[in-house]
């Protein structure tokens, strides 16, 4: 009986999802995007001697940002110089660990494991929704040395797929517990992967960061995640909160438990950078709830005022990023 209670459960929250994103799966069959993808870990492993530096200067000169990014920051091999350049390269794809790591990957992202139709009619939609918005010109597939998953510059993304590789991967269980804790291990997943791109290009480029209360960051992580999912409307909620079913479910059974909690601590207006860092940012569970909460509350309930007046309001995501933090926020009637 259990059993097919909580089948029933998943079948309506599958509903629900398919009814939430309706609205937003547009007609996007006429809209132009010259959205080049390249596998630049792929590059810079097969290529060797005076053909790496031609490559090199290639690079330098239409993607600096990105080369840098890659083989500096994530490397850590200078490229100022030809020399270091290359016998960094080389030492770095001669060690045994990375061949090992390199190969997981390619098994696990062969092309068509990539997600570029998802990737680029994400981004097909963001320009349908913001005809005149920034957009990308280049998505580059990396191995980031576990440094970050995905990453925008001016022109580029830069995708990590060796954040993506799953928890179950033997290259992921060995990973350091005390700097890659099991939670960050589970959200190792490739199905995060399109809502990651989409939301990293939307917070270099669409909503800046605010520097005022908790309110306010929680309505712009509300109006980042509500954005990314008008441009992944297929994918379910849980993914585009970066949820698992379980935190879900919990984070849905205590929105109003979790906005009585703001009101009676008088945490809305806090400006503290300690209550936005317990709120919002990502963790085994959020500070200050109970042990078995899902992590960054903030984020889904700033989400959920979003969502909540999108159902009341008829106006273009091009206008909710201008709607002020605060008119969300009276807006709002606890669930």
């Amino acid at each position: 009986m259990k059993s097919v209670t909580t089948c029933l459960f998943i079948l309506i929250l599958a509903f629900l999802f398919s009814c939430n994103r309706n609205k937003y799966n547009v007609n996007i069959e006429n809209i132009s995007l010259p959205l080049e993808f390249i596998n630049l870990d792929s590059i810079l492993y097969t290529t060797h001697g005076d053909a790496l530096l031609k490559k090199k200067n290639e690079f330098l000169k239409k993607d600096a940002d990105l080369f840098n990014y890659t083989i500096e920051y994530c490397y850590h091999i200078k490229t100022s110089s030809d020399t270091a350049f290359q016998n960094g390269i080389s030492l770095f794809f001669q060690d045994k660990y990375i061949q090992r790591l390199e190969k997981v990957i390619a098994n696990k992202f062969p092309p068509k494991a990539r997600k570029e139709k998802e990737l680029s009619d994400g981004f097909k939609r963001l320009k349908y929704h913001f005809p005149k918005g920034n957009l990308p010109l280049r998505i580059a597939y990396i191995n980031s040395l576990f440094t970050a998953s995905a990453n925008s510059s001016d022109q580029y993304i830069a995708i990590g797929l060796d954040r993506y590789l799953g928890k179950d991967e033997k290259v992921i269980k060995e990973l350091p517990s005390n700097q890659f804790y099991q939670w960050i291990k589970d959200g190792m997943d490739k199905q995060y992967l399109s809502r990651d791109v989409i939301l990293s290009w939307l917070m270099a480029h669409y909503i800046e960061e605010t520097s005022e209360n908790l309110a306010s960051e929680m309505i712009r992580w509300g109006k980042l995640l509500f954005i990314t999912h008008a441009c992944l409307p297929e994918l379910e909620e849980p993914i585009i909160l970066r949820y698992s079913i379980k935190d879900y479910t919990w984070a849905i059974n205590s929105e109003g438990s979790f906005w009585k909690y703001l009101v009676k601590e008088e945490l809305l207006f806090n400006t503290r950078e300690e209550t936005k860092q317990n709120l919002l940012h990502e963790g085994p569970s959020s500070a200050g709830l109970p042990q078995e909460s899902a992590d960054r509350m903030g984020q889904f309930l700033g989400y959920q005022m979003v969502k909540q007046y999108m159902d009341k309001e008829d106006i273009s995501l091009e206008n909710l990023i201008k709607i002020p933090y605060n008119t969300i926020l009276q807006s709002y009637e606890p669930e």
